[in-house]
């Protein structure tokens, strides 16, 4: 673990194993000594990432409707993807915002970070909100993105997030977050 551990005083660590390794993920098999008894303790270290939710106007959001292998359905999304090398968390929000969309925000305020699940992963997600958009026209998809967009109001977001419509949790996260920061934290007027 690249971390530093602090472990109950009753737990020791013992070793590590890279089992799994791609692009995209690494998994590990760590052995723990807990009150004296051996513990496999599998983990996971993914890409970090980066989400952003961009306004268009002061109670509409630009969303993505991407096809998502898994479910084998479109889903409702906030732009985001993996954080490349060599770049900062606020340059994957923007390159990701135009890749997935065609829009640039001149506007992008950080929301801070989270992880989805810090029992089996270790990844950091990062969170955008983006204002002052411009349509520069042109997506740059990859081989397994279809995407289209659409332009939803706030009360729309909202609606889909009660009734459970919204599936992605990174969305999720950042649906709820981007709309407290717009609704009571923004002072900022735009049109």
């Amino acid at each position: 673990m690249n971390k530093i551990m602090k472990l109950p005083s009753d737990w020791k660590f013992e070793s590590s194993r890279k089992i799994y390794s791609n692009k995209y993920i690494e998994i590990y098999e760590d052995v723990l000594d807990i009150r004296n008894k051996k513990k496999i303790y599998t983990r996971a270290k993914r890409k970090d990432y980066s989400t952003i939710v961009p306004f268009v106007s002061n109670n509409e959001i630009l969303v993505i409707k991407s096809y998502r292998h898994m479910v084998g359905s479109y889903q409702i999304e906030a732009p985001s993807g993996y954080i490349d090398s060599g770049e900062t968390p606020v340059e994957a929000a923007s390159r990701e915002l135009k890749e997935e969309t065609g829009y640039k925000a001149n506007n992008i305020i950080s929301l801070g970070s989270y992880t989805l699940d810090y029992t089996m992963f270790e990844q950091t997600g990062n969170l955008f909100v983006g204002y002052d958009l411009v349509d520069e026209k042109k997506q740059q998809l990859g081989m397994m993105e279809i995407i289209d967009t659409a332009i939803l109001t706030i009360d729309e977001i909202k609606k889909l997030l009660f009734e459970g419509k919204i599936l992605n949790a990174s969305s999720i996260v950042a649906f709820y977050k981007s709309l407290d920061f717009h609704q009571n934290h923004n002072n900022k007027k735009i049109k």
